[in-house]
């Protein structure tokens, strides 16, 4: 198992070098990979963006949890990767932009709403990074790589590819760890099923467990808890620079929205998989921890070549959303403050920009791990910028895409307003009928929104 995983991050390895000499010329072949992508890779590496430690060792701790309804965070991603294509895709990639606060800038104006926006941004980013890196560590821990060496070895293979191939590296290498993942985890639950007997022998197993009905279906998670799951996922995917740097990356705006739609169904698709595996562990194991039950299933019902493979897969899941990760931070620090912010020229500085991107990369690199090892109480906080992030930045975007009558003191207040109101909650407990705390302060940044737009619009 072990070799199997240190030639699978080899190949990554030689993959963001060849790119790095071949495909990457400047800036914009870094940050966006030439803006060249195809319907493929453009919908293997926004799948890959979604499909991480959250989706496979999450997914798997749901499913021994509440059954099939345990795939709805997965499921979640895919319907907002299709709301994405149905909804914003084409025009933004046709308007050529590099980041979201880009769009934030043209739209409203002023430099101000495009700093703080991408400041939101930045800190969510690096805190969901920081979370990849501990899941590596958990990951590399089933091979019996304990303390912090696994996630050092992992994390300083994601920042050596990303740092020389840019994206272009990113999305090839997203392609394999895409592919990967997915047949890993759905060979995975096949084994699972072997060693039950089917569909119909999981279910005895299960029943024998007095697990109820609803164990066995979608819904068995409950509506309010599927859409307090599903709607903050959608909301973040909408606005997420992540993804917004694959559209941007696109050949044109018809790839873009096509890879959003290929990339959602295959997401939707591959998610009920990791349940199926969380589902079997709970069937044939007694886990006083949820969160084994993807580690019990490659310990103890995979060989050590098919057990390798699978925890590549696993691996690749990880890695593919934390490369993602990187190089949307890196897109905020180049061109959001380099360029934007500092005045230097996309034209005149062009090998410039280059170092400054590859610099910009390792450094978020390196502070992430670091974050994650030395103290990662703070990720929590980190990520609660997320929060913020959704909270303040999807009524300014999404409005001002719907709205023609949205000005920019509108957008301003409402992102101050519904990032102040999601740390409020957070700190607080505040919630509006139990919701999510970004639903809770988006409804108010929206109100702020309106209001305001109403009020300044002449």
């Amino acid at each position: 198992m072990l070799y199997i995983v240190i030639f699978y991050m080899a190949v990554l390895l030689l993959i963001g070098w060849w790119v790095g000499k071949v495909y990457v010329k400047g800036m914009t072949d870094f940050l966006l990979a030439g803006r060249r992508l195809g319907i493929v890779l453009c919908a293997a590496t926004l799948a890959a963006t979604h499909f991480g430690g959250g989706a496979v060792m999450g997914g798997g701790e749901y499913g021994f949890r509440y059954g099939l309804s345990g795939a709805w965070y997965g499921v979640s991603c895919g319907i907002g990767l299709i709301l994405l294509g149905l909804v914003t895709a084409r025009k933004f990639r046709d308007l050529a932009f590099y980041t979201v606060p880009d769009y934030l800038e043209k739209r409203y104006g002023g430099k101000t709403i495009r700093a703080l926006g991408s400041l939101l941004s930045i800190v969510a980013l690096i805190g969901i990074l920081a979370a990849q890196v501990l899941s590596a560590r958990g990951a590399l821990g089933i091979l019996g790589i304990t303390g912090n060496t696994g996630a050092i070895l992992a994390t300083l293979v994601f920042i050596m590819y990303t740092t020389a191939g840019g994206m272009w590296a990113v999305t090839l290498t997203d392609l394999i760890q895409m592919l990967l993942g997915a047949i890993g985890v759905i060979v995975a639950a096949f084994v699972v099923l072997g060693h039950t007997g089917g569909f119909g022998g999981l279910e005895s197993l299960l029943q024998a467990k007095a697990v109820g009905p609803e164990y066995l279906s979608i819904w068995g998670m409950g509506t309010a808890s599927i859409m307090w799951l599903l709607v903050p996922t959608v909301m973040y995917t909408l606005i997420g620079q992540d993804f917004y740097q694959r559209l941007f990356s696109a050949k044109n705006g018809t790839t873009a929205k096509g890879a959003a739609l290929v990339g959602g169904i295959v997401l939707v698709i591959v998610s009920f998989f990791p349940a199926i595996m969380g589902m079997g562990a709970n069937a044939l194991a007694d886990l006083e921890d949820p969160s084994m039950a993807v580690p019990w299933i490659l310990k103890n019902m995979m060989g050590p070549l098919l057990g390798g493979v699978i925890l590549a897969a696993l691996l690749a899941a990880i890695m593919s959303t934390a490369d993602s990760l990187l190089s949307a931070a890196t897109s905020h620090i180049v061109k959001d403050f380099w360029i934007e912010i500092f005045h230097a020229s996309e034209t005149d500085q062009e090998k410039e920009l280059l170092k400054i991107s590859r610099i910009s990369t390792f450094v978020i690199g390196i502070l992430a791990l670091v974050i994650a090892l030395m103290v990662p109480g703070i990720i929590d906080a980190l990520i609660y910028s997320y929060t913020m992030y959704t909270a303040g930045v999807f009524v300014p975007v999404i409005g001002g895409f719907l709205w023609k009558g949205a000005t920019k003191a509108g957008a301003l207040a409402s992102l101050v307003v519904g990032s102040i109101v999601a740390l409020w909650g957070i700190v607080g407990g505040v919630s509006l009928f139990g919701a999510p705390v970004e639903i809770f302060a988006a409804l108010i940044s929206l109100v702020v929104f309106v209001v305001v737009s109403l009020l300044t619009n002449k």
